[in-house]
């Protein structure tokens, strides 16, 4: 749970547990663990998507918990300035929207979410607050590479309205609250 909206490798885990136990543990058995939590309800897949070409992939997905309330439970910490903890929130209520959601890959990096509903997209950028020039940099920078004409977003908890190059910021509350919306094409 500690470790939702990070990519997963279930050899990396199986390699990790094997080594402080001492004992054996297979990639299999932890995707085994993973498949019940899904069915569970406890934790939803979000797979990449290829922006260059538009498909989705299946490699080391991305997991976010159902329950944002069970994550902090179950990792003992609050701590919301964490973006991670934000991506969840956000990722959760793109699926309450009636998005089909994905990790963005491009050539060289990453965007957050790819949106998509009646054959429509966009792209989205998750951040805290973006306190200094660095941090907007990063977030409307992860853009650079993209060339696709779909909406660009980054959401995080400023107030102030940082739009800029043709990528709209919203503020996280007023999506939450169902005052702006995501436009797609």
């Amino acid at each position: 749970m500690s470790n939702a909206g990070k990519e997963f490798s279930a050899e990396n885990i199986a390699k990790y547990y094997s080594q402080k136990s001492h004992k054996s543990v297979s990639a299999r058995t932890i995707y085994n663990y993973i498949e019940k939590l899904q069915r569970a309800y406890i934790l939803h897949t979000c797979k990449k998507y290829n922006i260059t070409g538009k498909a989705a992939l299946e490699t080391n997905n991305k997991f976010y918990a159902t329950d944002t309330g069970i994550r902090t439970l179950n990792t003992n910490t609050i701590n919301y300035e964490d973006t991670f903890y934000l991506e969840n929130i956000i990722y959760n209520e793109l699926l309450i929207q009636g998005f089909t959601v994905f990790t963005g890959k491009t050539f060289k990096g990453e965007i957050d979410f790819v949106a998509i509903k009646n054959n429509k997209k966009c792209f989205i950028q998750v951040s805290y607050l973006m306190t200094n020039e660095t941090t907007i940099k990063r977030e409307f920078g992860a853009y650079d590479k993209i060339t696709d004409a779909s909406p660009k977003y980054v959401l995080s908890l400023d107030r102030i309205n940082l739009s800029n190059n043709g990528i709209e910021h919203i503020n996280i509350v007023d999506f939450l609250m169902h005052k702006l919306s995501l436009h797609l094409s």
